[in-house]
């Protein structure tokens, strides 16, 4: 094996771990040598699936020698400890969001990783489409922006149907810590950290083993020059997980739910002609968003890349 391979392990053999597996295949520098789970079952199970060899402590992973990296895949209270364990340990870390629960943790998993050496779970950041948009607000074509929407606006059963023992549903906070970090990716990443001015809860609900959980939040926020409005809907509603940013030049429209994005843009033609032209360029961007889409599932098999 090439020494520049990257030998990875994962902690946590739940839900999301198949996700990481899968990526992991996909990259010709990686190559996953183990899992870890208190489980037994769990572990042995995704061991066999994977061809790798399984652990039940993260004790006898890191003594074992056999990772460079690993990633941490377990409920978010245990983060910050196991984080701060494998990195005193000398291993990189890549932690799935919300990588730490309130601010000192999150200074004490930086304070560990002083050699840079530990990464956030940011899935949506990495999409083609979201890529082109970013691209698109960096050299101006946008023009100035001045406002952002970014929603989340999809069912979330388990506030319904349960199992009402899942993490997120434990704690009324922990909802907004799950789904959060993605309205919040896109907002550091396109225009810095942003200032909260304002939160709005509504639509409670009563969960079936006792306990108030709020379905719907608006967050009012502004980062320099950019007001910023978060919405998250877990209520019955079209899925709608979207970015918008609002420009003088042109409108772009992310849906990272489904990778495309379009742009909309005034034009010069005359008043009977202009809203010909300017649906026109819609319907074509949108035909190429989704013949895009199309032949990538066709190559693929119908199956996305493991990465989005």
């Amino acid at each position: 094996m090439s020494q520049s391979v990257q030998k990875i392990g994962i902690i946590g053999a739940g839900y999301i771990a198949d996700w990481h597996a899968e990526a992991i295949k996909a990259c010709p520098d990686a190559k996953l040598v183990a899992v870890c789970d208190q489980s037994r079952t769990l572990a042995d199970a995704f061991g066999a699936k994977y061809g790798v060899q399984s652990f039940y402590s993260v004790d006898d992973l890191i003594a074992s020698n056999i990772c460079d990296a690993v990633h941490i895949l377990t409920p978010p209270s245990s983060h910050k400890a196991l984080g701060v364990q494998c990195l005193d340990a000398g291993l990189t870390c890549f932690i799935e969001k919300p990588f730490a629960l309130n601010v000192n943790d999150a200074k004490a998993l930086n304070k560990a990783a002083a050699g840079g050496n530990l990464g956030v779970g940011h899935n949506f950041l990495g999409l083609p489409s979201y890529e082109r948009m970013k691209a698109a607000l960096r050299c101006g074509d946008l023009g100035r922006v001045a406002s952002a929407d970014i929603n989340w606006n999809l069912p979330l059963a388990p506030l319904r149907s349960g199992p009402f023992g899942l993490w997120l549903l434990r704690e009324p906070k922990n909802l907004l810590l799950e789904l959060g970090p993605h309205l919040m990716a896109f907002a550091v990443d396109l225009f810095g950290a942003p200032k909260i001015l304002h939160t709005i809860p509504s639509n409670p609900i009563e969960l079936s083993g006792g306990g108030t959980r709020y379905q719907s939040w608006k967050i009012i926020a502004r980062a320099g020059d950019v007001d910023l409005t978060f919405n998250i809907n877990l209520v019955e509603t079209m899925d709608d997980r979207s970015v918008t940013l609002r420009g003088s030049s042109a409108i772009a429209r992310l849906n990272y739910a489904k990778d495309t994005l379009v742009l909309e843009r005034d034009n010069a033609a005359d008043i009977v002609a202009n809203p010909f032209v300017y649906q026109g360029a819609l319907a074509w961007q949108n035909i190429r968003e989704g013949s895009v889409n199309l032949a990538r599932h066709v190559a693929s098999l119908n199956r996305k890349s493991p990465m989005g």
